[in-house]
């Protein structure tokens, strides 16, 4: 299984933002903060830019 392309950090409030805005439908709802589908996700940064608590960032490599 690939690694999780983004860190979804504590201050994710699990607003829903970056489920809706994902254009690879890379995220699904979990418990706490979204759980990555790391092999649907492309690494768009979508996410990144919608969230509001600044809780999404892309994995370095």
């Amino acid at each position: 299984m690939p690694a999780d392309p983004l860190v979804i950090s504590a201050a994710c409030t699990a607003c829903g933002a970056c489920l809706l805005t994902c254009p690879e439908h890379a995220l699904r709802p979990a418990p706490g903060r979204p759980r990555v589908l790391a092999e649907a996700c492309t690494s768009c940064g979508e996410c990144v830019e919608i969230c509001p608590a600044d809780a999404i960032d892309l994995r370095a490599g």
